[in-house]
């Protein structure tokens, strides 16, 4: 399984908002998706800062949600909230406890 990590910090008060766009539209998006297993989105109200975790059965399918724009569509309109670029890595699932 390969996961991709997307690390932000929110514009203040802005994380609400970036929670409940995240839940309607990117959320249910994903599962159109491929290989797509699950997504979390995390955040810290007191540091202002988030991650958003997706999970993928393939590289490839990880690679596909990026190359056919979909990534870069929730980026830029996540962006509303973010209070700098995001900075993306990929992992490889070494252990999943279900």
């Amino acid at each position: 399984m390969y996961a991709r990590v997307i690390q932000f910090s929110f514009k203040p008060d802005s994380i609400d908002e970036a929670v409940s766009y995240f839940q309607s539209t990117v959320a249910p998006a994903l599962q159109n998706h491929e290989g797509f297993k699950n997504c979390r989105m995390l955040s810290n109200p007191e540091t202002n800062k988030g991650l958003m975790v997706t999970l993928w059965d393939t590289e490839a399918n990880r690679q596909a949600a990026e190359s056919n724009g979909f990534l870069q569509g929730v980026i830029k309109h996540m962006s509303n909230y973010f209070a700098g670029p995001p900075t993306i890595d990929y992992y490889e699932v070494s252990v999943q406890v279900p």
